[in-house]
């Protein structure tokens, strides 16, 4: 490949083509110099993400095509040295080689931050690089970058991926500068560095020009990450849920599946309809509809569909999928299971076949998806009733909840544009709808049953962008499988803190999810706390009143017991300026609701303020409390049920007019330093298996971040502790090693402020007295006096890494007074977690001097804790216990971290599972 040639002049390689130069950038031509790292696209029938290799000797020779490119095959290739072949798909993978030019290797370590010789495996038949990424180290923090994309694929965004991808793994070896030569006409290259967020400095020198940017990820490099990764999830969802034509394939096993979704199959005007399979032959007579007995036929036939749902045997749907993709299918919703139950066809299996071949999954065991094309229904769902378009997006995972679901949604008269019903997930996921109704103007807010997270740190960061625009509601299934780090149950609680520090509202049944949905989407946001209570009956009047309190301590009531006065009443209340809230409540007293009365509470929804009621029979939107310009008053069935809507469009409009701060991103941080702690301590166990660090350990990997922790001294006699507290210096405080001790002052467990060498051996004795004698003890140089503090991360099954602060002692222990949040944390996160305490008012409160512990030193090291978890992915539990808040800052006595030889797949940069 032409790009591997390191000699040159200025600008360009010895066997760069005239046509070479829109997608690359070139390095300077320092033979020996050695290559940090490469990533390659590899482009073809497989969508394995694969592992590169790094391969020794000369290149075979060479021969040059009629564009100037030289390759190794003699083959017809591409202007920029790369194949031209028909699209499929393509996909990123580790590529380390040799540049084709004489290098000499040097010989370098492990550990010293640069790639060490895989062994090359070959590639899938069908398969050829498409695009290459590399950086070479020029000084031990800058390092040179350069790309080559096949001139089949430039413009499509595979030189921003490969940025992105490189970018990460050079700042994991502690490259903090880009710097690169693009030649004057090549805009399109120097664009991929300015449009991914980074500030780029450029020279203009011997016909060429010189760029030089940090790396360093910030604030607009993410907001690009993340909004190229939403584009390209919501692109993927769109050829799934906008098909031209739909294919149903019904095979030997649970056929009876297929037959249920085609015989209630709702399709736009122009879609295409596919019906294959002898259990579907009945159908195929509607106008519009080909009914086939096998693929093969469908294909004969020259039929055409984007969208597949399939039931069969395991083996038998991955057998179907060659055909499918000749239909020019793009998603698959498997209905059937029993994927893991035979011997070598697995659920695994399944994805990987589907990928391969450039298509989405959903499911299997899924209950099939529903949407809205060009103002039409397209539903291919194992329901039989018609649901009703509408404003709101609905998701869910299994086929029992999705039929909960339906049931709820057609008893609440609930409209819906999109719903999407995962199974067991092995693709598309909640995270894909949201990344989808982000760009869907029409829907205004999401109802979510999440039995499970499959990628908690995503959700999070998808949904708190989703959730700046259009309000998310979820129930977590399994939010009562919360547990702290000791392994205790935190309980829901815990999942609403959590959650809604990244804009998502959680309802405790799959009813009040619906409810604040259909709230959220058809009333505007509450201005304020200020609620009015209108009704017919004194005693829901007084229900409603009691119920509100939480929001509006004195809220206003207005009593109309008859027809009329209500009506009048409903009038007045419309051009009453003092209200952001109205909830009416409608009783007639022989069931029989009054025109007149409905036609008032409809018209104040024209108010553009929050209204929603209570009137007996009507529940959902309905026409009744429908004002002629097309606002609605959302109906409920019971003031309970509608005040835990309000409840919860209360706490989203909150949220929205909170400021959250930017990322947390700490100064004098040391990321690199710490992976090579880790990988030294990690490289000593199997995988899997957990390991504890030892004292110095921890202090040397939170000394990383700028987190102090006081050195310690373990001893077992009194000699040995004169000695350790002249090392850590007057005056010292003696701790007991035993658990149920350590830090109880009240059970004789410590002993503070010992400032002399009789003092201190009393101590020691005393202390050694409380426990068993061959048990040591701890020797601590004071700390400043403070208000002690416990910080904790830990992973969580449930919401993955989880920070939390408390007061040390009852407080915390048996008032479960702590705060929560997942990391990245933004300013306004890491505020939170220390204001919302209930016990907090004690950090604010002046010390015995007069002055007032350091809050901000204790939410600097907050942020740095969580810069820690997201740079670890290893860990497994941190405590810091505890952590002394003083006027002149904070500081952790003692430290304890676990770490496990295994990888959370995670993090922001993208990567294919599976």
């Amino acid at each position: 490949m032409p790009w591997a040639h390191h000699p040159r002049s200025r600008g360009r390689g010895p066997d760069a083509s005239p046509g070479e130069g829109p997608a690359s950038a070139w390095p300077r031509g320092r033979p020996g110099r050695h290559r940090a790292g490469r990533l390659g696209w590899r482009h073809g029938r497989s969508a394995r993400l694969l592992p590169g290799a790094l391969g020794g000797g000369r290149p075979p020779a060479r021969r040059r095509d009629r564009a100037g490119a030289a390759h190794p095959d003699g083959g017809r290739r591409g202007a920029a040295g790369l194949p031209r072949r028909p699209e499929r798909a393509v996909h990123l993978l580790p590529l380390l080689r040799p540049a084709a030019a004489p290098v000499r290797p040097r010989p370098h370590a492990p550990g010293d931050g640069r790639p060490q010789r895989p062994r090359r495996p070959g590639g899938a038949p069908g398969e050829a690089i498409v695009g290459v990424a590399r950086y070479d180290r020029v000084e031990p923090d800058r390092a040179e970058v350069a790309f080559n994309v096949a001139d089949t694929l430039q413009g499509r965004g595979l030189g921003s991926v490969l940025l992105e991808h490189l970018s990460a793994a050079a700042r994991e070896r502690g490259v903090r500068t880009f710097v690169a030569d693009v030649l004057p006409g090549n805009a399109r290259m120097i664009r991929v560095f300015t449009d991914a967020g980074y500030e780029v400095a450029q020279r203009y020198e011997d016909g060429v020009i010189s760029l030089e940017f940090h790396i360093t990820a910030t604030q607009a490099s993410r907001d690009v990450v993340e909004s190229r990764e939403q584009r390209t999830d919501s692109d993927s969802m769109r050829s799934l849920l906008s098909p031209e034509g739909v294919v149903v394939v019904a095979g030997g096993v649970e056929a009876e599946l297929a037959l249920d979704v085609a015989t209630h199959l709702t399709v736009p005007d122009g879609v295409a309809v596919t019906l294959v399979g002898g259990a579907l032959a009945d159908l195929g007579t509607t106008e519009g509809t080909l009914a086939v007995a096998d693929l093969a036929a469908a294909r004969a036939a020259g039929a055409r569909a984007q969208l597949a749902v399939v039931s069969g045997a395991p083996a038998e749907v991955i057998s179907w999928l060659d055909d499918l993709a000749a239909l020019g299918v793009r998603g698959v919703v498997v209905l059937s299971g029993r994927f893991d139950d035979e011997a070598g066809t697995s659920q695994r299996d399944l994805l990987a076949a589907v990928r391969e071949r450039g298509m989405r999954l959903v499911g299997p065991r899924s209950f099939g998806v529903m949407t809205e094309v060009g103002g039409q229904r397209l539903a291919a769902l194992l329901w039989p009733q018609e649901v009703p378009l509408g404003p709101t997006a609905l998701f869910c995972q299994s086929p029992a909840a999705a039929q909960q679901l339906m049931t709820l949604v057609r008893a609440s008269g609930v409209g819906v544009d999109t719903f999407v019903t995962a199974g067991h997930r092995a693709d598309v996921s909640g995270n894909d709808l949201l990344q989808y109704v982000t760009d869907d103007p029409h829907v205004r807010a999401v109802g979510m049953y999440l039995e499970s997270l499959g990628n908690p740190r995503k959700f999070a960061r998808v949904a708190r962008r989703v959730s700046a625009r259009i309000p998310v509601v979820a129930v977590v299934g399994a939010s009562y499988g919360v547990a702290g780090p000791d392994g205790d149950a935190l309980g829901r609680a815990v999942v609403e803190e959590t959650m809604l520090a990244a804009g998502v509202l959680v309802a405790d049944s799959m009813r009040s999810m619906l409810g604040a949905t259909q709230l959220l989407a058809h009333a505007p946001l509450p201005r304020g706390n200020r609620i009015a209570v209108l009704s017919s009956s004194v005693s829901l009047a007084d229900l409603a009143a009691a119920h509100v309190q939480a929001m509006d301590r004195d809220p206003e009531v207005r009593i109309a017991p008859r027809a009329p006065d209500l009506v009048a009443a409903a009038t007045a209340l419309a051009g009453d300026p003092g209200w952001d809230t109205a909830l009416v409540l409608y009783q007639p007293p022989l069931r029989e609701r009054d025109p007149a009365v409905m036609a008032a509470l409809a018209a104040l929804a024209d108010t553009g303020r929050t209204v929603l009621a209570v009137v007996l029979g009507v529940t959902g939107v309905d026409p009744e409390l429908t004002a002629p310009s097309g606002a609605v008053v959302p109906a409920y069935e019971s003031v309970e049920e509608a005040v835990a809507a309000l409840t919860l469009a209360a706490t989203y409009a909150h949220w929205r007019r909170a400021d959250h701060g930017a990322l947390v991103s700490p100064d004098d941080v040391d990321p690199r330093r710490a992976r090579t702690i880790v990988d030294d301590v990690l490289g000593a166990i199997a995988p899997g298996e957990e390991v504890a660090l030892t004292a110095a350990q921890a202090r040397d990997l939170l000394g990383c971040f700028g987190v102090e922790v006081l050195p310690t001294r373990e001893v077992r006699s009194a000699p040995a502790a004169l000695v350790a507290a002249r090392e850590l210096g007057w005056p010292v405080a003696v701790k007991s090693t035993v658990g149920r001790l350590r830090h109880r002052a009240d059970l004789g467990g410590v002993r503070l402020d010992i400032s002399g060498p009789i003092d201190l051996v009393e101590a020691v004795r005393q202390v050694r007295g409380r426990q068993s004698e061959d048990a040591a003890v701890e020797i601590q140089h004071m700390a400043p006096l403070g208000v002690a503090c416990v910080v904790r991360a830990w992973e969580d099954t449930l919401l993955g890494p989880v920070l939390s602060l408390g007061l040390s002692g009852d407080a915390s222990e048996l008032l479960g007074d702590a705060t929560y949040a997942v990391p990245p944390l933004r300013t306004g996160d890491v505020h939170r977690l220390v204001t919302s305490l209930r016990a907090a008012p004690r950090l604010f409160a002046p010390q015995q001097d007069g002055r007032v512990p350091d809050v901000a030193a204790l939410e600097d090291l907050l942020a740095r804790v969580a810069a820690l978890v997201e740079a670890i992915p290893s860990l497994r539990r941190l405590d810091l216990l505890p952590v002394l808040v003083s006027p002149s800052g904070a500081v952790a006595l003692r430290a304890e971290v676990v770490l496990a030889a295994t990888v959370r797949p995670d993090g922001s940069r993208r990567a294919l599972r599976g």
